[in-house]
């Protein structure tokens, strides 16, 4: 059975999601470092708390630089967690958030996957910053007008050309999130990213929720 253990014992449940969409700003990742912070993918550039990274080509481009870094690594690769040494997590394809600590569910992506660890490792009230779910300015499903993130493409973003709505949303995305109930967990999950096309979940920002 995994370990999820980061809170002191006099320590606010509070965790801060940080994912890469483009509303992501300088300002909300220095909010959010005044509680635990859990970066997906390149979110490691933040120094988090903890980093998850759903594909095994993640972690084989940008180990040198996650290596030593004080963050505590998940992935759902078996392969990589026995490459790098870091810690392996099973994925179902289930709906919502897995209780059982021995694994989480899949729903195609490293946030989805991340917001079932930070439930694991105890976070009462989750925080989503980054968390557009829309590539703006859509042509068709490989032209935008704009930048799709807030950092640069790299070698693993570039090739990737998911489906979007008409205007950009990552519906499919966006549809496995809706199927995570806060309620159903005694967790509030708040999206604080601006803009977001992601409204299953109340909207407000990091400042007013920390």
């Amino acid at each position: 059975m995994p370990e999820f253990n980061i809170f002191k014992d006099d320590e606010p449940r509070i965790g801060v999601v940080i994912g890469t969409g483009k509303s992501l700003t300088p300002k909300q990742v220095r909010a959010a470092k005044q509680v635990r912070t859990f970066g997906c993918n390149r979110a490691f550039m933040f120094n988090v708390d903890v980093l998850h990274g759903c594909n095994y080509q993640f972690w084989d481009t940008y180990w040198d630089d996650i290596k030593r870094l004080r963050c505590i690594k998940w992935t759902t690769r078996p392969e990589s967690a026995k490459k790098y040494g870091i810690n392996y997590i099973l994925e179902k394809w289930e709906p919502g958030l897995s209780k059982d600590k021995s694994y989480i569910c899949a729903h195609h992506g490293t946030g989805p996957q991340m917001v079932n660890i930070a439930y694991h490792y105890g976070c009462k009230k989750i925080i989503l910053i980054g968390w557009d779910m829309i590539f703006r300015g859509k042509i068709d499903d490989r032209n935008y007008t704009e930048q799709r993130r807030f950092l640069p493409e790299d070698s693993i973003t570039q090739p990737h050309w998911p489906r979007t709505g008409p205007n950009g949303e990552l519906q499919g995305l966006i549809d496995e999130m809706a199927t995570i109930h806060p309620e159903d967990y005694g967790i509030d999950i708040v999206n604080c990213s601006p803009g977001s096309a992601m409204d299953c979940f109340r909207k407000s920002t990091i400042e007013n929720e920390i």
